[in-house]
């Protein structure tokens, strides 16, 4: 799926010029792996995977300065299908606010496997594969601010604002571009924007 996702947004040209340059690192959702011993994710990697929902997600970012180096900040994009419509041809606010929660998870999983791969190659763990975030959201707030219209595709920026003992502050925003898919240039305009403890 991942490869696929990728094949995806390289063959559109705004989202491919932003995964273009060498320095940047793409990575596939945990959350989009199906895990049917547990059920964990199954909203994520079943019900809203469907060519109807969401069938694309890739997150990108660019690659860090040293092996160690934190990922403060990454970038998804998502290809939303009118089978997320609140609204004809408008993206349900509590899918908004879903993508919103799930994009921040991303960037703390992506944080728990960079942290992991340290470890490993300093000796301090084994194993490929780090264990799942432990998170859970304590709150989250929403502004919507213009209608996601699908089927569309839809860019996230998350970063962490604040890190106080166990509690992380995170902020996100929600762009889609204004005019055709197919064109180069064009302006991505904010959403929404969320804000994560």
């Amino acid at each position: 799926m991942a490869s696929t996702s990728h094949a995806f947004f390289t063959s559109i040209p705004w989202t491919s010029r932003l995964l273009a340059s060498p320095s940047i690192r793409t990575a596939h959702p945990f959350s989009r792996t199906p895990k049917p011993l547990t059920g964990e994710d199954s909203l994520i990697a079943g019900t809203l995977a469907t060519s109807s929902t969401i069938p694309h997600c890739l997150i990108y970012y660019p690659r860090p300065g040293s092996a160690d180096a934190e990922v403060n900040s990454i970038n998804v994009l998502l290809k939303v299908g009118d089978g997320c419509n609140g609204y004809p041809s408008i993206l349900h606010g509590g899918i908004t606010a879903t993508i919103i929660d799930e994009a921040m998870g991303m960037l703390l999983q992506l944080q728990s496997e960079r942290l992991h791969l340290g470890r490993v190659a300093t000796g301090h763990a084994s194993g490929e594969i780090a264990s799942g975030v432990e998170a859970f959201t304590k709150s989250l707030n929403v502004e919507f601010k213009s209608p996601i219209k699908t089927p569309g595709i839809i860019l996230v920026k998350v970063k962490v604002v604040e890190r106080k003992g166990r509690g992380i502050k995170m902020v996100a925003t929600v762009g889609q571009k204004v005019g055709q898919e197919e064109e180069l240039d064009g302006e991505v305009k904010v959403c929404a924007t969320g804000a994560k403890q």
